[in-house]
Order: C-alpha cells, then structure tokens, then sequence
C-alpha cells in the first residue's frame, strides 16, 4: 500500500525517506496502529513540530498535493473529486479481491475454495469497469489526459495481482486494461519503486 505514495513522490519530484519497519514504532505513532504512516515536519516562528499521517490514502493524496503542478490530483475541481472517486473504487472493488486472491499465494492467510471464486469473480467486475472506461483506445489516463493519483493508486494495485495469478486466459477480455497498466509500469517513476514487471504467464496456485 505503499507503492501509490512512493510513485507519486516519484512524479512530484518529493524526496520520502522510507524507515525500516518498526511496528512498535507504528503502533505508537498510528491511532489505528497500523502501517503505513509519514511523518512530516514543518517549521515556523514557534519551532518545529512533527505531524503524523495515517492511512494510505491520506498519505498519498498529501504528498500528490505537494506539488499542485504536477496535477496527481486532477486539474479542476471536477477532476479532483473524479480521482477520489476513482481511489475508492480501488480501495473497494479492487483492493479487497485482489488481497483474497493473492495473499494465500504469498502464505499470508489461508485458502478458502468459495473465498477464491468469490475474488476471481470480482476482480473480473472491476477490471469490466476499468476496461468500459478505458474503451477509446485513445484514453491513456483515467481521469483527464495525464498521469493522475487515480491511475498511480489503481495501476499500483494491480500490480502483484498480474504478476502472479492473472494470466493471459482471464486477462483476455481487459485488452484495454492491460494497454493502459503496461503503460503505467512502463513509465520510469514506476520503475524507480516496483522495478520492471513481469505479466503472469501462468496462474501460481496457493496451497490447499
């Protein structure tokens, strides 16, 4: 969940220091408890004082606010509220499916047959929306003609998803989607984070 900070860090030219994990640290820091978090600290005629953030898209909607020309979070008004409207759909219709499917695979909880369906079938649902939005085969961003929060956020998303179990065969039918995700990863503020992506070629099974 870290990824959409650090790309978009990447694209408004705003250094992150990224801290090894220190969950004692996060506890403390966090009123969930939670990763992850940014600290920020900002100086006037009083002194210093530190801010922590929490939550991951408080988090990177602040540091795509850094710099309001690079436009991560839309260039009007409308645009803003189309690219909130966009991250959750992403929290929503995508995060939670592809968090079912992948994490058995990773060893990060156990595998259910009905749960596995369930992800794979609404995974498809939201991919079926990004591929209907994505139709004119000249639309390379989802919000607007650039590089905005929503694509960052989403794009990021997808990313362990269609490394490891969205092979060709269930990709099919989202040309539009793949277009639009290889050029998002192919893009080297991308790069700088995730590194180069390898598409799944074929589905990696969790255990049973």
């Amino acid at each position: 969940r870290a990824f959409k900070t650090l790309i978009a860090a990447e694209y408004a030219g705003v250094d992150v220091a990224v801290a090894e994990y220190d969950a004692a640290k996060i506890q403390a820091a966090s009123p969930t408890g939670k990763a992850p978090i940014l600290e920020v600290s900002s100086t006037t005629s009083d002194g210093t004082t530190t801010t922590t953030l929490f939550g991951s898209n408080a988090i990177a909607r602040h540091v795509s606010r850094l710099r309001r020309d690079a436009g991560l979070m839309g260039g009007s008004l409308e645009q803003m509220a189309e690219v909130d409207a966009w991250l959750e759909f992403c929290d929503h219709e995508i995060e939670l499916p592809a968090t079912v499917w992948v994490y058995p695979v990773c060893g990060y909880m156990p595998f259910h047959d009905a749960a596995y369906a369930k992800a794979k079938k609404d995974l498809g649902a939201a991919l079926a929306v990004l591929e209907k939005h994505l139709a004119d085969g000249n639309k390379k961003c989802l919000v607007g003609k650039q590089m905005t929060l929503a694509d960052i956020s989403i794009a990021s998303a997808l990313v362990y998803p269609f490394k490891l179990v969205c092979d060709p065969k269930y990709l099919k039918q989202y040309g539009n989607v793949v277009r639009w995700f290889t050029d998002c990863v192919g893009q080297e503020e991308f790069k700088a984070v995730i590194g180069d992506v390898v598409m799944c070629k074929k589905e990696i099974a969790a255990k049973r």
